[in-house]
């Protein structure tokens, strides 16, 4: 790498000279790796929200047909959490393969080999309508959580691979943006007029994998796999050139090779790093504990909260119930749009500050959602509570108020919209939309994307794999903990559960703060100088050297501003 006279950095990279452009093999292979792969994730986690009650039907009959009895409502309820829930353990089981399949068979063949799940768990899902079973669903949904662990994995490494470093926060963040479109797609798919219906859910259920994955295979096989993979995993440095003459629509790429023939002799120097060998490794534990820990607050900084709430805060605001999806597609947009916008300025703001100020806004837009829904939860009612309009009556459910009439000395019922109840205030739920979209605006730019990209720049080749399978389990634990838990916190505490997300998202803006360093335009190696080294780990076998380590000549240990002290 050499520096010009004021001072800039003309060559390095992960991959060679920094200011590498966006060629148009580049540009298809970022195109189809992510439409195949983390749109599927997006689309599956909102898949089966729209058509929620129609496929509760569904497990009915299903059920009749194969005991010949009722399915009671509490049988009912366990098997649809099941269904929900159980994408989460093959997201976890998918997670664990993103190593071994990613240094045995490469990138490219890891996400060519995971559209298999993809295909199958569709072919279950809609083929389950037929033969009238929701084992089916159940087992489908499994299998497609396999494939969104995968690819959420692998397809990061994969971007991160190929991209040249002036553009690879930019090409890193468009497996988020096309998670956020997967997501928009199954809500406008799931309207009721569209797909969203008793005659037509069963295909919500295919053509989002099919056509992705046919796509997928029908081009990516095509395109080429990563040079970084092809020198150093492989050790193929003919192929490895041809690649990146390809992808950089340059002849001369002797930089970008020198740069990846220097990682690759440290990593001869080093033993192949598993993961139980990453979690010993001392040189490489402040890299862990940031990626993890990043992780971990993407899925406890309130995102699924904000979405659980998103439709009744609407509504107190006035939006009729019918209308109600639009609302939340318009919800969706907002997080597709400010994820393009984080596609674009990445690379030139960095990771740190696209992580630390939309953190700042996070734990702002909860301390005054926690106010104006606490609000609007205590302060006004129609039915049931003593500012309320029938004070001694009783909410049967959402619509209808019961109340004991003393001229017929009986009990009756009313619906909600009969008594025509003006809420006065009603302006705190416009308040709380504001606050709404400024939360997922500050989620689509900074945590949505960012604790991917970080965790495949901050660790060398051999490390890489072995890292994206702790960090993406972290992923789906975390997600498996909050989907499991905040219904019940939401059930018992109400608007107050944002004072948990409040909480995070303010340690999380810290820890940030003090220990994430910035990665924009450096190369892997430097990246790993930002750490320094806690421990020489050389003398060990399990461990992976950290080249920015320099033992001090006196003998005392190096640190580094960013490193995280721990112990064994």
């Amino acid at each position: 790498m050499s520096k010009s006279a004021n001072g800039k950095m003309e060559k390095g990279g992960p991959d060679g000279g920094t200011q590498g452009r966006m060629t148009f093999l580049l540009f298809l292979t970022v195109s189809v790796a992510v439409f195949g792969s983390p749109f599927q994730y997006g689309y599956s986690t909102s898949v089966v929200n729209a058509p929620a009650q129609l496929m509760q039907n569904f497990y009915k009959q299903s059920y009749r047909n194969f005991t010949n009895s009722e399915l009671a409502d509490d049988n009912l309820t366990v098997l649809w959490s099941t269904t929900v829930s159980i994408y989460c353990l093959g997201g976890l089981i998918g997670s664990l393969l993103v190593g071994p399949l990613a240094s045995k068979i490469g990138r490219k063949g890891a996400i060519l080999l995971n559209n298999i799940f993809s295909l199958t768990a569709a072919a279950l899902m809609f083929a389950a309508r037929f033969a009238n079973s929701y084992h089916m669903i159940i087992l489908g949904r499994t299998i497609v959580g396999i494939h969104n662990g995968l690819s959420i994995g692998v397809v990061p490494m994969y971007l991160s691979e190929i991209s040249p470093p002036n553009l690879r926060g930019g090409i890193g963040v468009t497996a988020q943006l096309l998670t956020t479109i997967g997501i928009l797609v199954a809500q406008i798919l799931g309207l009721e007029f569209i797909l969203g219906n008793e005659t037509m859910w069963h295909y919500l259920l295919l053509v989002g994998y099919v056509i992705p994955s046919g796509i997928q295979l029908l081009i990516l096989p095509f395109l080429p796999e990563s040079p970084r993979y092809l020198l150093i995993d492989k050790d193929s440095p003919e192929k490895a050139t041809k690649v990146l003459q390809k992808l950089r629509g340059e002849k001369n790429v002797e930089a970008v090779l020198e740069d990846m023939r220097t990682e690759h002799e440290n990593e001869k120097k080093e033993p192949r790093m598993h993961v139980f060998a990453l979690l010993k490794s001392r040189s490489l534990r402040s890299q862990l504990i940031v990626c993890v820990l990043c992780m971990a607050a993407q899925q406890f900084s309130g995102i699924n909260a904000i979405f659980f709430y998103s439709t009744s805060i609407y509504e107190k605001a006035g939006v009729p119930p019918e209308y109600s999806p639009y609302a939340t597609i318009g919800t969706g947009a907002i997080n597709v749009f400010m994820t393009i916008i984080s596609v674009l300025v990445i690379d030139i703001t960095g990771r740190k500050v696209l992580l630390t100020w939309p953190l700042v806004f996070m734990t702002f837009a909860f301390a005054i959602l926690t106010v104006t829904q606490g609000l609007s939860e205590y302060l006004y009612c129609v039915c049931g509570c003593a500012q309320g309009i029938m004070s001694n009556g009783t909410l049967v459910d959402d619509t209808t108020c019961e109340f004991y009439n003393q001229t017929t000395s009986a009990l009756q019922q009313v619906a909600l919209t009969e008594l025509n109840a003006q809420d006065p205030y009603a302006w705190i739920a416009y308040m709380s939309i504001v606050f709404v979209i400024l939360y997922i605006i500050a989620f689509a730019i900074g945590l949505g994307p960012i604790p991917f990209i970080i965790t495949t720049e901050m660790f060398r080749q051999g490390a890489r794999p072995a890292a994206m399978m702790l960090v993406g389990s972290t992923n789906w634990i975390s997600n498996f903990i909050v989907g499991l838990l905040f219904p019940l916190a939401q059930d018992k505490i109400g608007a107050f559960v944002f004072l948990f997300f409040m909480v995070v998202c303010g340690l999380a803006c810290v820890f940030v703060w003090i220990k994430v360093p910035e990665t924009k335009n450096k190369t892997f190696e430097e990246i790993q100088g930002l750490f320094g080294g806690q421990v020489d780990d050389r003398d060990h076998d399990w461990g992976v050297a950290n080249d920015g380590y320099v033992a001090d000549p006196k003998g005392r240990k190096q640190t580094s501003t960013y490193s995280v002290t721990t112990s064994l």
